[in-house]
């Protein structure tokens, strides 16, 4: 089994896009579905797309919340630049790049425009 998406719902469809594209991330297809449009990213035509979900009807604000999702984590090779870059494109510094021995990890994370937590990480 494979993972073959993790969906979040965005308020701003091009501002994600946007802030996405910065990271590398690329649109691999689209659609529309009972007024909600769908986008799928990928990076590097690597297995596994964040697919964005804007509802310009949506009545409630979106506000995701650690409690129900802690965060959606990105293997990267240059966990620094990644986290500069993801700080340039409108992110907000949740953890600066640091050792997390237990996992044998070296991780930053950071709060998208939407809230929503990313890490980043490689093993040590």
């Amino acid at each position: 089994m494979e993972l073959a998406h993790v969906a979040i719902c965005v308020s701003d469809l091009e501002r994600a896009l946007e802030f996405y594209g910065e990271l590398g991330f690329e649109e691999s297809h689209r659609f529309s579905l009972n007024g909600v449009e769908n986008v799928y990213i990928e990076s590097d035509g690597e297995e596994g797309d964040l697919q964005l979900r804007y509802d310009p009807d949506r009545t409630t604000p979106i506000a995701p919340s650690r409690a129900d999702t802690d965060h959606v984590a990105f293997t990267v090779d240059d966990v620094e630049a990644t986290f500069e870059t993801a700080l340039d494109a409108g992110g907000s510094a949740v953890l600066e790049p640091t050792e997390i021995e237990p996992a044998d990890a070296y991780a930053a994370f950071v709060e998208d425009p939407e809230g929503y937590t990313l890490e980043f990480y490689r093993e040590l």
